[in-house]
């Protein structure tokens, strides 16, 4: 057994992704569950304010919920990405299932961006072997994140002090979520900051 961890390892490597290339000053902004029909609209405000671009990853049901809005996320010039339909808890599920959830996602963003396959992130960074072999197989980015905001833990103020506090570089990918109001307090002080200091923003 132990060498089939070994190989899932080695794919992890290759096929999941954490930062972007260093050699630009581009920060990548990410923002998962939503789309919420009251933050995610408040987030655009804020990120057109600044001429700054996101990656929004979508939870599918909300989606079918809220179609304007990811409309207008893709309006807008913002990249969607797969956060499965349900948010489910991927290592419960069986492999078929797994992919069933991811698949059902897909074919729902499709119908806004035309891509068959998105990129996608799993609930709670839990990548499974099945999602792992299926990214690799199929070419579907598998996409984690270099900074978490904890905005999910801490409020506004908190996040932000934080994260001013933390070395925050081009090729990094933020993770924030849209479906609560802390990460807009803090990308509120945050952008400004970031801009001054030369940083842009831009989708993956």
């Amino acid at each position: 057994m132990h060498w089939i961890w070994s190989v899932v390892a080695v794919l992890t490597v290759y096929t999941v992704r954490v930062s972007m290339p260093r050699r630009e000053p581009k920060l990548y902004l990410s923002f998962d569950d939503g789309p919420h029909p009251d933050h995610t609209p408040a987030l655009l405000d804020l990120l057109r304010l600044h001429g700054a671009k996101a990656t929004f990853f979508l939870v599918g049901s909300q989606v079918e919920k809220y179609p304007q809005i990811v409309q207008q996320i893709v309006d807008e010039g913002h990249a969607i990405g797969n956060h499965s339909m349900t948010h489910p808890r991927l290592p419960q599920l069986s492999a078929r299932d797994q992919l069933a959830d991811i698949a059902r996602a897909d074919a729902v963003m499709a119908r806004f961006n035309g891509r068959r396959r998105q990129m996608f992130r799993p609930p709670n960074g839990r990548a499974t072997v099945a999602t792992i072999v299926n990214s690799l197989v199929t070419r579907q980015p598998l996409v984690l994140w270099s900074i978490d905001s904890l905005d999910y833990q801490l409020d506004a103020e908190q996040v932000a002090a934080r994260l001013e506090k933390l070395t925050v570089r081009g090729g990094d990918i933020l993770l924030f979520h849209d479906d609560g109001g802390a990460a807009l307090g803090a990308l509120s002080r945050l952008l400004p900051r970031w801009s001054g200091s030369g940083l842009r923003f831009a989708p993956l």
